[in-house]
C-alpha cells in the first residue's frame, strides 16, 4: 500500500521482499470491510475469492453461540491472491520490485540509508519498515530492547484445499468462522471455510502452554467432536509471531525510517486482527513521506509526529486496558468473565465481535 500510494505520485520506489509472490502467508484470511475500503478494493470487482461473512460463531462447551448480522461485516480471502493483486498493483504504478531480496542488515546513517542485501549494497534517502516482527529495520532503529516490552503474541495456521461439496457436508458447513477461546483464557483457535479452502489456527499470548501442543488440542477437540473428519489431509501448519497494541511505547519513525504493520506492533488486541492497520498504517506513512512531517518531533513532546498520529489512530482505550487488566487475573475469574462475555448475546455482538474483531467504535 505504501509503495503504491507514493509510486502512484512520482516518488522514486523500491519494494524489497525476501519472499516471491504470490506465496502462502501465515494468517486466517479474514478482512474487514474497512480494510477492503481502505485498500481502495470493490467486492463487486474483486477477482479472486472474497466469502462474504454474515455469521459468526463461538465455541463454548455447550455448543455454538452464533451472532448474525443482516449483510457482509467481512470476507474470507486468501492471502496469497490479495497479497499478489496489491503487489501487481504497487508495480503498476512504477515501484520497483525485488523479490526473493533478503534484507540482512540495514544502516541508518545521517544522510542515508543503506540495505545490504546479500553482496549488494542498496542505497536510498528513507526505508520504510514492513517486515513483521523481525523486521531488520526496527531492529536498526531500536536494538532488542524494541520487542522487550511489547506484548508477545503466537500463532500456527493451515490451510487447505478440501472442496466445497465435502466442506458443506462437514459438521460445521461453510462461510461461517468459528472461534474457540483457549482454556487459559489468552487466546484462541478457529476453524473458517471459505469457497474450497479450510482455514484452522490458533493463537495465544507468549509465555503459556506452547503452540504446537494448543495446536494438537484443537485438533483432537474438533475430530472428537465430529466438526473434523479424521480423513482430511491438512495442509502442514506454519507460524509466526507478532505484537498486539497496548498503547505507544516507542518511537515508530525516526529522519531516515518509518516502521508500519506488524514490524510496528500494531495488531489489535483480542483479535489479533492485523491487516487492517497494517493498510491505515501504511496509507499514514506514504502521507507523511510525502509531507515531510515525520522526520521532527513536535514542540514539548518526545513522539515524532508520525508516532503520534499513528498512536492516536490506534487508540488507547476498551481493549487495551482490558488486555492487560484480564491478565492479571486468577484463570477462574478470567474464564468466568470471558464465557459471560461469549454466551451474552448482546457483549458478544458489541464488545466481543464488532468491537474487538470488527474494530467498530464502541
Amino acid at each position: 500500500m505504501t509503495a503504491w500510494t507514493l509510486a502512484r505520485t512520482g516518488y522514486e520506489v523500491l519494494l524489497l521482499d525476501a519472499k516471491t509472490f504470490p506465496r502462502p502467508k501465515p494468517c486466517a484470511g479474514w478482512i474487514t470491510r474497512a480494510a477492503l475500503r481502505d485498500m481502495e478494493l470493490d467486492e463487486t470487482s474483486y477477482p479472486h475469492l472474497l466469502t462474504p461473512i454474515t455469521r459468526v460463531a463461538i465455541g463454548l462447551e455447550e455448543g455454538l453461540q452464533v451472532t448474525q448480522w443482516p449483510e457482509a461485516v467481512s470476507y474470507g480471502i486468501l492471502r496469497r491472491e490479495l497479497d499478489d493483486l496489491l503487489l501487481r498493483r504497487a508495480k503498476a504504478a512504477g515501484a520497483e520490485v525485488r523479490l526473493g531480496c533478503r534484507v540482512d542488515r540495514v544502516e541508518l546513517c545521517s544522510d542515508e540509508v543503506i540495505i545490504h542485501s546479500g553482496t549488494n549494497s542498496i542505497r536510498g534517502s528513507l526505508v520504510v519498515g514492513a517486515g513483521g516482527a523481525a523486521c531488520p529495520v526496527a531492529r536498526a532503529a531500536e536494538g532488542k530492547s524494541f520487542w522487550k516490552q511489547r506484548t508477545r503474541v503466537g500463532s500456527q495456521m493451515s490451510e487447505t484445499h478440501i472442496g466445497h461439496h465435502l466442506l458443506e457436508q462437514s459438521g460445521l458447513g461453510t462461510g461461517m468462522p468459528v472461534l474457540f477461546p483457549e482454556p487459559e483464557c489468552d487466546g484462541y483457535a478457529w476453524y473458517f471455510t471459505k469457497g474450497d479452502y479450510l482455514n484452522i489456527g490458533v493463537g495465544a499470548l507468549a509465555g503459556g502452554l506452547a503452540i504446537p501442543l494448543r495446536r494438537q488440542r484443537f485438533l483432537e477437540r474438533l475430530i472428537r467432536s465430529g466438526i473434523l473428519p479424521s480423513s482430511w489431509k491438512l495442509s502442514p501448519f506454519t507460524g509466526h509471531s507478532y505484537a498486539v497494541w497496548r498503547g505507544f511505547r516507542h518511537p515508530l519513525a525516526g529522519p531516515r525510517h518509518l516502521l508500519i504493520g506488524d514490524a510496528a506492533g500494531l495488531a489489535h488486541d483480542f483479535s489479533g486482527e492485523g491487516i487492517g492497520p497494517a493498510v491505515q498504517s501504511g496509507l499514514l506513512a506514504a502521507a507523511f513521506i510525502r509531507s515531510g512531517a515525520f522526520r521532527h518531533p513536535s514542540p514539548g513532546s518526545s513522539m515524532d509526529p508520525y508516532t503520534q498520529s499513528l498512536a492516536k489512530l490506534q487508540g488507547n482505550g476498551l481493549f487495551s486496558a482490558m488486555g492487560g487488566f484480564l491478565e492479571r487475573l486468577p484463570l477462574p475469574v478470567r474464564r468466568s468473565m470471558v464465557h459471560h462475555l461469549c454466551r451474552s448475546p448482546w457483549l458478544r455482538r458489541r464488545l466481543v465481535l464488532e468491537g474487538a474483531f470488527l474494530g467498530k467504535e464502541l
